[in-house]
This record gives C-alpha cells, structure tokens and sequence, in this order.
C-alpha cells in the first residue's frame, strides 16, 4: 500500500496595491509513515528540562520522503537520540511554525530546506527554549513520509 504526502507552499506578496498570491506543490509517494500528535508540557520546576518521547524508531535517514514538523505552545529545539545515547540537534522550532520538507527527487523542497532526520534514532527529545514558562502546555507533531526497509 502506497502513502501520499503533499507539501504545498502558500506565498502572497503585496506591493503597489497589489497581492500576488501563488501556490507550489511537491507530492512525495513511498510506502510507510509515522504519524506523531502528543500534547506535552513543559516542568513544573525549571523550564528547559527536556521532553522525552520514547518509542519513536527511525533507522535510516536517507529513507525520509516528506516530514512536517510543528511545536505548538512554546519554541524549543527538537533532538534525536540514538542507541549509543548520543543527541544530535534536528531543528529548532518556534512556537505555531511548521517545518516542512519533501525529497523532489534529491533537490529538497521548499529550497532552503533538509531532511531533518537523523539514522538510528530511538527517541526524540523536545528541549524548551529559555522563556518558555513553567507547566507550560505545548502539542508536537509529526509526520514523516518514508520508504520502508
């Protein structure tokens, strides 16, 4: 069974008077995916302790298709951590923004953008930003796009 991710870029550009207002679409097909939606919080005691989600296992980065990923509720940085306990920084990601990536055929779209993926992760590690507050209540999500092995 075949899967299908559309990552689509909406732009609109004023000037003049005018809005210009332009769509672009990247569709990506592969025949796995992992779906994440979890509502986290931050501690109640220092505010930058990490957020772990165990369970999450993803072995072979250059496997990755499409990936959207958003931290809803605060900014932090999203970290992979593999079988040897080392981390390795994904991405940081401000609260509400979407991060969106698709493969297109080994160019990367939106330009700009990498696969943010990382081989032998066994869990993923939300770290909140300074200032995020304390008992702070956030949702990560995301979906990931990938040829199975």
């Amino acid at each position: 069974m075949a899967f299908t991710h559309t990552n689509s870029v909406r732009s609109s550009y004023v000037a003049g008077g005018q809005d210009i207002i332009f769509t672009v679409e990247k569709t990506e097909t592969a025949g796995a995916e992992m779906n994440i939606s979890q509502a986290i919080t931050t501690d109640s005691i220092t505010e930058t302790t990490d957020i772990v989600l165990e369970y999450f296992e993803f072995q072979t980065a250059n496997k990755a298709r499409s990936i959207y990923i958003r931290l809803d509720g605060f900014n932090g940085a999203l970290y992979a951590e593999d079988s040897a306990a080392a981390e390795t920084k994904m991405l940081d990601l401000d609260a509400g923004e979407p991060y969106t990536w698709s493969y297109n055929a080994g160019t990367s779209f939106p330009a700009g953008t990498s696969n943010p993926m990382v081989d032998d992760t066994v869990k993923l590690i939300i770290r909140p930003d300074v200032g995020a507050g304390t008992e702070t209540d956030g949702t990560i999500t995301l979906k990931l796009l990938y040829i199975p092995e």
